[in-house]
């Protein structure tokens, strides 16, 4: 069914926390200091994917897990000032999430620190509140990310029966969360070493390999990326490589796949076929890299996609 994008209602259950990001100056040395430039402003996958959508035009609403500190207050006023709706629970004693990321000088990501704890109190029984439970069944669409708890994963999968219900890996640990859930997800979006952890294959398998070992665990749709290389795309239709366009300069890769999910979606609730989708979704994410996406910028997306080298249909070899 073709929604329109005006008010689109998306709810979220996920992450939506601090991001600190250092970037090195000079080629990027391990066990030694770099000198560099850091900052701060407020992520998570929920929050990257919502704001992607409030910017087009829908009407995300995120549901997350707060503590109460000055984190807490920052990720009100963000939500707040890019117009989601906030459906978080608080534990007053308890410290917000973050995410510490280290970047080379290319904008490439050398090493990470998750601290997440706060979003394992998102349990079945903390979503089963009543506006909790209004919100997942009124919401055209769902999306959920591997933050939370597996039996919060399926809570939500299995509750989610009038909609669409579309998944973020988040890392390739917590994707290991989604893998009970796959068959009734519409969508997931990952990068390959998710999908290679997801799959259980090596981490140099081909995009393509990945892909068919996911449909064979049950998922209909994915979108497998591979930083500047093609990606996999899985449709119930088939399966297809796209190259990704170029991106001159990189500014930053953070939050880019959670920028292709989010126009992805918009774009397959729309009317879009989940493969043109994909390639809008990955122009998107292109330009998230090289300025961050700009407000209502799908005509601009979908011309960058209509520009794109023709997909490449893979047979599909069980055996792989």
């Amino acid at each position: 069914m073709k929604l329109p994008i005006d008010g689109l209602d998306v709810v979220l259950f996920g992450g939506a926390h601090l991001d600190r990001v250092a970037r090195s100056s000079v080629p990027f040395q391990a066990a030694a200091s770099n000198p560099g430039s850091c900052r701060e402003f407020i992520g998570g996958a929920s929050f990257n994917v919502a704001r992607a959508l409030a910017r087009q035009g829908a009407a995300p609403h995120v549901v997350s897990a707060r503590g109460g500190d000055s984190i807490a207050a920052s990720i009100e006023i963000a939500l707040e000032a890019e117009r989601i709706g906030d459906g978080a629970l608080s534990w007053l004693d308890r410290r917000s999430a973050s995410y510490t990321a280290i970047l080379d000088d290319t904008g490439e990501l050398r090493a990470a620190v998750a601290d997440m704890d706060i979003y394992d109190l998102l349990t079945p029984r903390a979503l089963k509140r009543a506006h909790l439970r209004h919100r997942l069944n009124a919401a055209q669409a769902c999306v959920v990310d591997a933050n939370l708890p597996s039996e919060t994963l399926a809570y939500l999968s299995e509750h989610k029966t009038n909609g669409p219900i579309f998944a973020i890996a988040v890392s390739p640990s917590k994707v290991l969360r989604l893998r009970p859930c796959l068959p009734r997800l519409t969508a997931l979006f990952l990068s390959r070493a998710e999908a290679a952890s997801l799959a259980g294959r090596p981490k140099d398998s081909p995009v393509e390999h990945l892909a068919q070992a996911l449909r064979e665990l049950g998922l209909r749709r994915a979108i497998v990326t591979d930083g500047p290389r093609a990606a996999a795309i899985l449709d119930e239709d088939g399966l297809v490589l796209q190259s990704p366009p170029q991106v001159p300069a990189i500014r930053d890769v953070t939050g880019a796949g959670d920028t292709l999910a989010a126009i992805n979606i918009l774009e397959s609730l729309t009317g879009a076929n989940f493969t043109e989708a994909a390639r809008v979704g990955m122009c998107a994410s292109a330009l998230h890299i090289a300025h961050e996406l700009p407000p209502q910028s799908l005509p601009q997306c979908r011309s960058l996609a209509a520009a794109l080298p023709s997909p490449t249909p893979v047979h599909q070899d069980r055996s792989a």
